[in-house]
């Protein structure tokens, strides 16, 4: 059975890396990382198994868990809420407020207004430029909104938080503190 399972793998990793735009670059990791030496994990709904040499290549996916070239990664919830600022007037501009309290732990508050409907995409980035979490992907109706942002599960450190809506694009810079 084992020998079955292993073959399937190496045929299943064959297959991902002749299909174009799939495969990534090898993956260097250290012997006692999964992948490296083969192996295999779970959670009860969720099953992976490696071989020696090389991981899983790709993503995969259930409800709660995500696997990106054989690491696991649990998916967590960022936006504690979105909510409509209630105003007297109209927006005149599109504005992306600086977050506060900055420094933060663990939560904060990012500002904006659109002064028309907008497609809106907020989005968390690392200091590395590597996207986090998509905060916001909407179309809003006019006005100012506020996003309570929570930090819990993200380590100390610079991240910014970018923002497009409509041709508008700002980015600012934000400080978390643990």
């Amino acid at each position: 059975m084992k020998s079955k399972i292993k073959c399937v793998v190496l045929l299943l990793c064959a297959w991902n890396l002749s299909v174009p735009g799939f495969a990534n670059a090898q993956n260097q990791v250290k012997s006692s990382v999964l992948g490296n030496g083969g192996g295999g994990a779970s959670n009860g709904s969720f099953r992976t198994v490696t071989t020696l040499g090389q991981t899983l290549i790709g993503t995969t996916a259930n409800a709660s868990n995500t696997i990106h070239a054989g690491f696991w990664s649990q998916g967590i919830e960022m936006v504690a809420g979105v909510e409509q600022i209630p105003s007297e007037t109209m927006p005149e501009e599109f504005r992306l407020e600086q977050n506060y309290p900055n420094p933060f732990n663990p939560t904060t508050t990012i500002e904006f207004a659109l002064p028309k409907q907008s497609a809106v995409t907020l989005t968390l980035y690392d200091i590395l430029g590597r996207e986090i979490e998509v905060l916001i992907d909407d179309e809003l109706e006019p006005g100012g909104y506020k996003v309570s942002f929570q930090a819990d599960d993200l380590p100390s450190g610079i991240y910014f938080y970018h923002i497009q809506a409509d041709g508008f694009v700002r980015a600012r810079k934000l400080t978390l503190l643990k």
